[in-house]
């Protein structure tokens, strides 16, 4: 009787665990195919000549973020629409700050506690950073600073 009992947890216990990783693997899927499919369209542009890395954001429209660089070797960021799947923009990471520049603006006049992440996203045909973190209250902020130079764009706080 006791062996049945054993086997019955260990069999419990083993389908809890496949079917706490199938969910979380599905759950990934989309957003996996969504950045694979974001730098295929970067690079059949011709924008970029390698795709190193992606990343969403999702501010008034939804991107995604391609990091790569072009045919001459200079590191850029290239904006895809998720909705259209087409290329709405592009950016040379030379041309402005870079995201610990965008941290320390938001540092300057904000209590900051936990960055939680810092996207480069595109704002009405603006490139801008997002900064999100916790602040020393525990409540949620976002800061826009613009890619260029740094000024901030808006703010929305304690959430």
């Amino acid at each position: 009787m006791l062996n049945w009992i054993k086997f019955i947890t260990a069999f419990l216990l083993a389908l809890g665990i496949a079917i706490f990783i199938l969910v979380f693997y599905n759950a990934n899927k989309p957003y996996a195919t969504v950045g694979e499919k974001s730098s295929e369209v970067a690079l059949s542009s011709g924008k970029l000549a390698t795709a190193e890395r992606s990343e969403t954001y999702n501010g008034t429209t939804s991107l995604v973020t391609v990091y790569g660089k072009d045919e001459a070797g200079k590191e850029k960021a290239v904006f895809i629409s998720t909705d259209k799947g087409e290329v709405v923009g592009e950016v040379a990471l030379a041309d402005g700050i870079s995201p610990d520049k965008a941290i320390e603006a938001v540092k300057k006049e904000l209590k900051v506690d936990k960055i939680l992440h810092v996207t480069l996203g595109l704002e009405e045909d603006h490139p801008i950073w997002e900064v999100a973190f916790r602040s020393e209250n525990g409540k949620l902020n976002y800061v826009y600073v613009f890619f260029e130079n740094g000024q901030w764009w808006k703010r929305i706080l304690n959430l």
